[in-house]
């Protein structure tokens, strides 16, 4: 469509630097200085100029430019060089029209960097002594922070890297070493030529670092770690192998490089980032240890690599040609990940747990008015980095599972084969994928996925029962329930189940009436549909009796609960009707549904504290949650469920806050049998030593930084960070928040306290003052384009105070960050619909 088109041109039109010039291959040449923490930097860029011209613009930024030549027609010219910091570009100006191909000489001087974004510096301790690695991160845009570019992913081209490094430390890249050579003090390692590929893929890997090595056909993988970390390396590298292995045969295209490395670095901003053949990840989420480590962390590191695998063909082989597209890149990694983890493990219901983990964070984002479509219009690096979110991730992993279920399963897996292979070291956008599902399946895929992906939000069907027959009316949902209506229409594949069949019916229009005659229906059949559903009172009611005898599937029991809590939040639902409704749930033994129970029931005893009712609250809260842990019980039992792990360890946290004795006294007991053993359950170290720190005063705080100090793993450590905000002293608390901002917590760990407090009812009021008073230090700690720097902002979305939101926009139009403008609009947003959720429910119960 001509719309469609225009947006696009418009957007490269003011973004790409490429229209006059496009590099061809890079020559690149590092020497990182840990004494100084600077780098030298010197470039051979060979490119080709496209129309006759006296200037070129390049990306860069935070660098020092020495020198610039130009080599064309064999001449030397020498170039002028104007950075332009605000823009983050550099400008050559020749003294004569250059046009076709040329060779650009740049040498170049940066910072090793402490911000996590770039080329920087990773602290670390081996041995009792403080060592550094170089390591970077370039996407979304800096790689222009390591050396003068066109900073873009349509921007594609071939990297010959050097490192010149202190002997005794190694180098790592892209590609595998070709030659090292010693020379005094120094060693060079010059790596092999890249595929052609996009800036924001190329990495650069410098320190002490030791491998774990293993093979998958002619493929070598490594773990890599710092120093005597290896060995936690072994179940990293059977779900590297096991991943890699199923996405190849998936695809049906080989991973295309001859080495892939998988590097744990002690400080790292993101889960993991993608690198061609050289893969980061934080050490949380790579490095396993039996003796400590939980379920939790077992499951996530494998998705995590999962996810990082599945980029090497989406994102890598073929990859968005603007970030507007970044959800070909993220989405699809998203899904392909938990229909990898799900094949290898089955036993870990993944898609079920999809839903908690994905569609969950989806459908909360897109019910703001503040959200923004999954294909939108971005321009500067402020922006791009800001949609790295819940909308490219988890809504977009979660319409690619509605699409398949449309199209079925062989013609998703053949569309994007052929998408694969059509676009293969070069780029692609949504139409380009449209075009290929369409031709798999024949079905109208452009038509009804650009309703899903170009605008904003998504739909609530509003279900009733009108005779013998069933009215569907669509719209779309908000939690900010205000009377103004807000445009949208989808064409949602829906599906109804009843008694003896699922129905299925394309929905194009506002309203349909499908016939029926069986006492009961569920929409959204399995939860395929990223779309909520209202039902008539006595139809929810039948739902309900069919929740309590579970003749509905694990997943329609979800989607029942969750749906009704987004409508009890939006004041669609009193919160006493929602009470009543969840008593439907209480032989639930579930892991996904009992957890999103679990975790509404939490939001309500943290938002409703201090309250008259809270008691009320709290009363109901433990009454049902108690019933559930009599059932599960402390310890695991011979044939549970995996699952059972992770719903044991919630329950035990939960419990300990609605101060039940027999949990606090139980969790303190094996707190003590721990310090005398050292030994405990991993899958409950976490909650009990929150439980304990619930319980607890200065002398137990004193135990938990001293053990927090000692731990030997960054999970251990993550823990005792998190115990750490859980004291009901509100002393504590505030120390715990001076405590985050102190050199012994890591930049990248520095949100999880400031998380844990806003949700801990005796804390939640602090955070929200130590922002205020400490935002220029937390900016200075980040540095601008850090996505940390978001999560800070959004932990005020917990507030429920129209003079706290009226403050808050206020210090933030005082104190703008670039960067930042989304996140503050959704966090403004959420406190409005907290405070009017906040007066509602104190109306029903009469304060």
């Amino acid at each position: 469509m001509f719309c469609i088109k225009s947006r696009y041109i418009t957007c490269l039109l003011e973004q790409n630097l490429v229209k006059t010039a496009c590099p061809i291959n890079y020559d690149l040449e590092f020497e990182p200085d840990f004494d100084k923490f600077k780098f030298r930097g010197k470039e051979k860029i060979h490119i080709k100029i496209l129309r006759p011209t006296r200037r070129l613009v390049l990306h860069s930024a935070e660098l020092e430019i020495n020198d610039c030549t130009i080599i064309w027609n064999e001449k030397n010219l020498k170039a002028k060089a104007t950075l332009d910091e605000k823009n983050e570009k550099l400008v050559l100006s020749f003294p004569q029209e250059i046009s076709g191909k040329a060779i650009l000489l740049i040498n170049f001087v940066g910072t090793l960097n402490d911000k996590l974004v770039g080329f920087y510096r990773s602290k670390y301790e081996h041995n009792g002594k403080e060592k550094h690695l170089a390591t970077t991160q370039f996407e979304a845009a800096d790689a222009r922070r390591a050396f003068p570019c066109w900073d873009e992913p349509e921007a594609k081209a071939t990297f010959d890297v050097s490192l010149i490094v202190d002997n005794g430390l190694t180098a790592i890249s892209n590609m595998p070493v070709v030659s090292s050579k010693r020379i005094g003090k120094k060693t060079i390692f010059r790596f092999d030529r890249t595929p052609v590929m996009s800036t924001y893929l190329l990495y650069l890997g410098v320190g002490e670092f030791e491998f774990l090595q293993g093979k998958l056909g002619k493929t070598i993988i490594r773990i890599v770690t710092t120093k005597g970390k290896k060995l936690q390396g072994k179940m990293a590298l059977v779900f590297t192998k096991q991943f890699l292995s199923y996405f190849q045969n998936y695809f049906k295209i080989q991973y295309p490089l001859p080495k892939l490395d998988m590097i744990a670095i002690p400080d790292f901003a993101s889960g993991a980032m993608e690198n061609w053949g050289a893969i980061t990840f934080r050490e949380t989420v790579l490095l396993y240890d039996s003796r400590t480590s939980s379920t939790d962390t077992l499951q996530h590191i494998a998705e995590v690599v999962a996810h990082e695998l599945a980029h090497q063909w989406f994102g890598n082989l073929v990859t968005m040609r603007w970030w507007n597209d970044l959800w070909l890149n993220e989405s699809f990694a998203t899904f392909m990940a938990t229909k990898a983890v799900d094949k290898i493990y089955p036993q870990w219901d993944f898609w079920d747990q999809f839903l908690i983990s994905e569609m969950t964070g989806g459908l909360s984002l897109d019910s703001l008015k503040s959200s923004h479509p999954i294909d939108i219009d971005v321009k500067s690096p402020a922006e791009v980095r800001q949609i790295f979110d819940e909308i490219s991730y988890n809504k977009g992993g979660s319409v690619l599972m509605m699409l398949e279920n449309f199209i079925g399963q062989e013609n998703f897996r053949n569309g994007m084969h052929g998408y694969l292979k059509k676009h293969e070291y070069s780029n692609a956008t949504t139409d380009d994928l449209w075009n290929s599902l369409g031709a798999a399946s024949g079905k109208p895929v452009r038509r009804m996925m650009n309703t899903w992906v170009r605008q904003i939000g998504y739909p609530i069907i509003e279900a009733a029962k009108v005779g013998s027959k069933i009215k569907l009316s669509q719209k779309r949902f908000s939690l900010e329930n205000t009377n103004k209506a807000f445009p949208g229409k989808w064409i949602i594949p829906i599906s109804i189940r009843t008694e003896d069949k699922v129905i299925t019916k394309m929905m194009k229009s506002s309203t349909i009436v499908i016939s029926h005659s069986n006492k009961w229906f569920k929409v959204n059949d399995g939860q395929k549909g990223f779309y909520r559903t209202k039902y008539d009172t006595e139809s929810l009611e039948k739902l309900g009796v069919l929740i309590e005898e579970k003749k509905i599937s694990n997943l329609d029991r979800w989607s029942i609960h969750h749906d009704l809590t987004a409508l009890v939040l939006s004041n669609q639902y009193p919160l006493k009707y929602y009470l009543d409704f969840v008593s439907h749930y209480e032989n639930e033994d579930d892991y996904v549904v009992l957890s999103d129970i679990v975790g509404f029931l939490n939001f309500l005893y943290v938002m409703l504290s201090g309250e008259e009712f809270w008691d009320e609250i709290r009363e109901f809260n433990q009454y049902f949650m108690s019933i559930i842990f009599q059932r599960i019980g402390w310890d695991p039992v011979k044939g549970e469920k995996p699952t059972h792990a992770l719903l044991r360890s919630i329950l035990i946290s939960s419990l300990a806050k609605l101060d039940d004795q027999d949990i606090i006294k139980e969790a303190k007991s094996r707190f003590t049998g721990l310090l005398k053993s050292g030994s405990l359950n991993p899958d409950l170290r976490n909650a009990i030593y929150s439980a304990v720190a619930w319980d607890g005063d200065s002398k137990t705080y004193r135990q938990m930084i001293g053990l927090y100090h000692k731990a030997s793993t960054q999970e251990e450590k993550v823990r005792f960070l998190g115990s750490l905000s859980n004291f009901k002293e509100e002393k504590l608390l505030a120390k715990t928040l001076t405590f985050t901002l102190s050199k012994d917590v890591r930049t990248q760990n520095l949100f999880v306290p400031v998380a844990r407090i806003v949700a801990n009812p005796h804390g939640k009021e602090l955070v929200w003052p130590w922002i205020r008073k400490n935002w220029k230090i937390l900016v200075k700690k980040f540095g601008v384009g850090n996505p940390l720097l978001n999560r800070i902002i959004g932990s005020v979305s917990v507030m429920a105070d129209m003079q706290r939101e009226k403050e808050v926009r206020s210090f933030f139009a005082r104190n703008h960050v670039p960067g930042t403008e989304m996140k503050l609009a959704q966090s403004l947003e959420r406190i409005r619909i907290h405070t009017k959720f906040l007066e509602n429910v104190r109306k029903e119960f009469g304060q």
